[in-house]
């Protein structure tokens, strides 16, 4: 993941802030054209007579562009790992900047943590498939749409600034940008307004590196950290509630799944029933409050399963134990 980069004496914006302007790339309604211009009529010279199914069959087409959309996302904020999700999103055929532009919505309807990682991937795109254009593009028809994105999402003129600024100070967008760009709206003006003030205030390398608060809790490394502490501290302890308390006060949801992997590695490597026995309770007491749903603990589950081959090198017990733990979790 690539470090924020001290190097922006020359930063700092003046003047006021372009009004006026059509927009640049409209945001579009998630429609056909923003998959790649399929086209849907028979007279369009690109159409595929031969398809069977007609639009139906581009209509999937969009559900499946989605769904590896959302899915790369989700993955990509519970494991950290940005050359994977680069990889995967260059084997999608998701044009960039649309990527980018759902990204960011993606970041405004979660928490401060998956925000801090989708800014983390925006800077590691850059340096590795994304160009610069891209970003700005997909900035532009933000801010085109901050209007109509406020509606849902009240505080998006912050956010899409917050992420704007990260981006600035990560060179991953030109200062320039913050001059050149299409203020169509008063959300967007109001946007523009808080990443000049971010990008020209004292310390603002080290302020843009931590834009999204403690809450971001830095890396999934640290994260991991956390959760092992709060299993541990039940095992101790043995307080429900308590490591309830705590994974809430997390407040990253989409690691949860990791969380249970956490918890069954710990319970089948152990080698005490007694370890088992409180882990598989922690994890029906987080399923049955609503804390983990049904699907996240079955994902941790299967990425245990998945990887009992590299576990048991250091514990040979863990296939027998990997299924007495399932029995327990019925």
């Amino acid at each position: 993941m690539s470090e924020v980069k001290d190097r922006h004496s020359n930063m700092a914006v003046d003047g006021k802030p372009k009004k006026g302007g059509a927009g640049k790339g409209g945001w579009g309604k998630g429609g056909l054209e923003d998959l790649g211009g399929i086209p849907t009529k028979p007279n369009d010279p690109d159409y595929d007579s031969e398809k069977e199914g007609g639009e139906d069959v581009l209509l999937e087409a969009k559900r499946d562009k989605k769904s590896v959309e959302r899915e790369l996302l989700e993955e990509y904020v519970a494991s950290g790992d940005a050359q994977e999700a680069a990889k995967t999103l260059k084997e999608s055929g998701i044009k960039p900047r649309y990527f980018l532009r759902k990204a960011m919505i993606f970041g405004m309807e979660r928490s401060a943590f998956e925000r801090e990682m989708i800014s983390q991937l925006f800077s590691a795109l850059n340096f590795s498939l994304v160009p610069t254009d891209n970003y700005t593009e997909a900035f532009q028809e933000v801010l085109d749409k901050l209007e109509e994105l406020s509606i849902d999402i009240p505080q998006a003129p912050e956010m899409a600034g917050k992420f704007l600024a990260r981006a600035i100070v990560d060179e991953v967008v030109p200062p320039v940008f913050v001059k050149t760009c299409d203020l169509t709206n008063l959300k967007s003006e109001e946007c523009v307004n808080i990443v000049t003030s971010l990008i020209n205030e004292k310390n603002r390398i080290h302020r843009l590196a931590h834009v999204w608060g403690p809450g971001d809790l830095g890396s999934i490394k640290r994260l991991k950290e956390e959760s092992q502490t709060i299993l541990n501290e039940y095992l101790t302890s043995g307080d429900l509630e308590e490591a309830d308390r705590c994974v809430r006060r997390l407040n990253v949801p989409s690691f949860h799944y990791h969380l249970v992997k956490q918890a069954i590695r710990l319970s089948i490597t152990s080698n005490q029933t007694e370890t088992a026995q409180k882990i598989s309770k922690l994890l029906k007491y987080f399923e049955g409050i609503g804390l983990l749903s049904s699907e996240q603990l079955a994902k941790g589950v299967r990425c245990v399963e998945e990887s009992l081959d590299d576990i048991k090198l250091d514990a040979p017990n863990a296939p027998k134990a990997f299924t007495e733990f399932q029995v327990l979790l019925k």
